[in-house]
């Protein structure tokens, strides 16, 4: 088998590695967008510059808030009717209390909570039906857009994917001249819409119907009485043994974090770019050593090894073994002298008379084994 030469595969380009250093108090996070088109980004140029951004770190959740435009392709009723269900429950939390990250709880706003607040302002109460007030919205677009009654924004979020033993880790890649620089990702989130104004929605209707039903129905006692509750402790999900029950409990205790974002195109997050992915006393950086062999390290990467016929795993070449098979490639590859080519028809001769008369002496017979 020929060897490859140099020339089949040249080396290009060579570049000094350095990892930058990780603390609790820098994090970077790995956004992906799957139902956006890369041509489309989330930024200012787009006119798509994310409006906020908020993260539970505990919990590992992650949100970001995106304007859309209402002006195109815009279901103007149905944006109203979401943005009046966003709007009445925004005191609750608005698009923040919904959802897994607020471990599926529902607002808690009773029929008696509405009259507590009708007691306390009058009897005063706005009869306008949801379908008068769409029509009104609908005729002052534009102010309605402005006070909040139109569903302008989009939620994005999604759970945050961080290191685990045995799994690949990521890290994101800057070059500097002839230096790539490697920074540790905390975790990866891939960005999904979220459907926060349809459980506002549902929870608008019900909070309706309810109110509706204690108004026709008489008053209920209201003596304290004792409940009995039991909860299953079984349903554990994943190695630490945390229940779901307490998985979504602390999601939903758990406050949400507002950060604060920077266009991509901004003086600051440029800024924070040369700032936190960059080395900058490259002269000081501590050399990097490898504690693995070449082959522990391709043992490493590489699939496990399962031999059913239950052999033992042979041993790794030495330096001096693999010279002697270098050695003896090279010599392979050496050219060998190629005999000058015959006339067929004294070729076949010469073959006839090598038959005929055999080395051995004996003649050959046909048919006769010899």
């Amino acid at each position: 088998m020929p060897s490859l030469g140099d020339d089949d595969d040249p080396v290009t380009a060579e570049y000094d590695v350095y990892i930058t250093a990780s603390s609790p108090q820098s994090q970077t996070y790995l956004l992906q967008y799957p139902n956006r088109n890369r041509l489309q980004p989330y930024n200012a140029r787009s006119n798509a510059k994310p409006l906020e951004l908020r993260i539970k770190p505990s919990s590992g959740f992650l949100e970001i808030d995106v304007p859309m435009n209402v002006y195109a392709n815009f279901d103007k009723t149905k944006g109203i009717k979401w943005g009046e269900a966003m709007l009445k429950t925004s005191h609750n939390g608005g698009s923040s209390n919904f959802g897994l990250a607020a471990g599926f709880a529902r607002p808690r706003e009773t029929g008696a909570a509405a009259r507590r607040a009708r007691a306390r302002g009058g009897e005063e109460e706005d009869e306008e039906g949801p379908d008068e007030e769409i029509d009104r919205h609908l005729e002052n677009f534009e102010d309605a857009n402005s006070k909040g009654h139109v569903m302008n924004k989009q939620t994005l979020g999604g759970q945050i994917l961080k290191e685990e033993s045995g799994k690949p880790i990521y890290m994101l890649g800057a070059f500097r001249g002839k230096e790539l620089h490697l920074t540790k990702v905390t975790g990866l989130v891939q960005m999904r819409p979220q459907f926060h104004h349809l459980d506002a929605s549902s929870h608008v209707e019900s909070a309706a119907r309810r109110r509706e039903r204690e108004a026709a129905e008489p008053p209920r006692d209201t003596q304290p009485r004792a409940v009995q509750m039991s909860v299953k402790q079984n349903d554990t999900d994943g190695p630490t043994g945390i229940t779901t029950k307490d998985y979504l409990q602390a999601a939903q205790q758990e406050p949400w974090t507002k950060l604060r974002y920077h266009d991509e195109d901004t003086d600051e997050a440029y800024g924070i770019y040369h700032d936190k992915l960059f080395i900058h006393d490259t002269e000081g950086a501590s050399q990097l050593k490898s504690s693995m062999t070449n082959e522990e390290y391709l043992d490493a990467i590489s699939a496990p090894r399962h031999d059913p016929s239950g052999r033992s795993k042979k041993k790794p070449l030495t330096k001096k073994q693999m010279q002697v098979i270098e050695e003896s490639e090279g010599s392979e590859d050496d050219p060998e002298e190629v005999p000058p080519p015959q006339d067929p028809a004294t070729s076949g001769e010469q073959n006839d008379a090598e038959m005929a008369d055999g080395s051995d002496g004996a003649q050959a017979t046909p048919g006769a084994e010899r």
